[in-house]
């Protein structure tokens, strides 16, 4: 005779399935992974705004250079009206 309490695939704490066990652990590891990607800055957006500022820091080195050679004069002109 088969008792009632000796469930195949069951757990004895509240009669839970290993594969309801299961689904709940992997439905928590999709949420803590959602919580963190709107958390944690972006890859992509670190990448861009490094690159950003190495343009704008080349940018102000290439204008410093042609003002210090005499190239190009930094000035207000007046105006003639």
């Amino acid at each position: 005779m088969k008792n009632d309490d000796d469930d195949d695939g069951l757990r004895p704490l509240h009669h839970t399935g290993y594969g309801d066990i299961g689904v709940v652990l992997i439905a928590a590891g999709c949420t803590l992974a959602f919580i963190l990607m709107m958390i944690l800055p972006s890859p992509i957006a670190k990448y861009q705004k490094e690159k950003a500022q190495e343009d704008e820091k080349a940018r102000q080195e290439t204008i410093q250079k042609a003002v210090s050679t005499g190239e190009v004069s930094v000035g207000i002109s007046s105006t003639k009206h």
